[in-house]
């Protein structure tokens, strides 16, 4: 429970107790529970979500779904989006790249690329149905497994940083037992949409991950949050044509 609660505390904004004298052990290893931190993220989406459906429109359900995410997880993957894309787009060299994405200033990049990233995201949510809402369960956990791929698969690109410990601490044996769990989950909670949702969310997580770890030499804490943030809307575009 301590390692669920450290999981909880760094991805989110829950009025939660800070588990006291967390070593740096217990924080990269913490990573193992972020399925399930996603998880409890898309129950509070869900449930929002099947008590808004019914009584208003869709664009202000969509709306209210967007920010309600926002506000449970502070924005800490968008904000490792805005700084991994203010990196990535420029023309620079892959060491500038990286310099550019420890930069705490918002470039154009960043702003083009979070609105981009922001209006998709509203739309599909505004899309869904009050049937369909099952998907906000899964979204979340299925991209917080899925860039684990990143973690476990490719070197970190920097000598330090917390992403490092992470690179350091993740197992194959356990992200492949927690897939198991979670695909069995998705299909027997949604079919085909579920399957869909978990392929596509890790094609894009090992396809991106790759990409990047090949132009900048490894990956950045920047690029797993930008993963997440890019497996979430992967996993709505791949689930979406089977929920109607």
């Amino acid at each position: 429970m301590r390692g669920l609660m450290i999981a909880l505390t760094f991805l989110t904004r829950l009025p939660l107790p800070a588990p006291e004298n967390i070593d740096a052990a217990e924080l990269k290893h913490s990573q193992h529970y972020y399925p399930l931190v996603g998880l409890i993220l898309g129950g509070f989406l869900w449930l929002a979500g099947r008590l808004t459906g019914p009584y208003y429109p869709p664009l202000v359900v969509g709306a209210i779904l967007l920010a309600l995410e926002l506000a449970l997880t502070g924005g800490i993957h968008l904000d490792g989006f805005m700084d991994s894309m203010d990196g990535l787009l420029s023309a620079r060299t892959p060491e500038r790249k990286l310099e550019i994405m420890k930069d705490s200033r918002v470039g154009a990049h960043a702003s083009m690329s979070l609105a981009a990233l922001l209006l998709l995201k509203f739309s599909l949510l505004a899309s869904l149905k009050p049937a369909d809402m099952g998907i906000l369960l899964l979204m979340p956990m299925i991209s917080r497994w899925a860039f684990l791929i990143g973690v476990i698969g490719f070197p970190y690109a920097r000598k330090e940083g917390v992403g490092q410990g992470f690179h350091e601490a993740s197992r194959w044996l356990v992200f492949a037992s927690e897939g198991l769990i979670i695909l069995a989950f998705a299909v027997w909670f949604l079919g085909p949409a579920g399957l869909a949702a978990m392929v596509a969310a890790s094609a894009l997580a090992g396809l991106f991950s790759w990409r990047v770890s090949r132009h900048l030499g490894g990956l950045t804490g920047d690029i797993y949050g930008a993963t997440i943030e890019l497996a979430e809307v992967f996993a709505l575009l791949a689930a979406f044509p089977f929920l109607h």
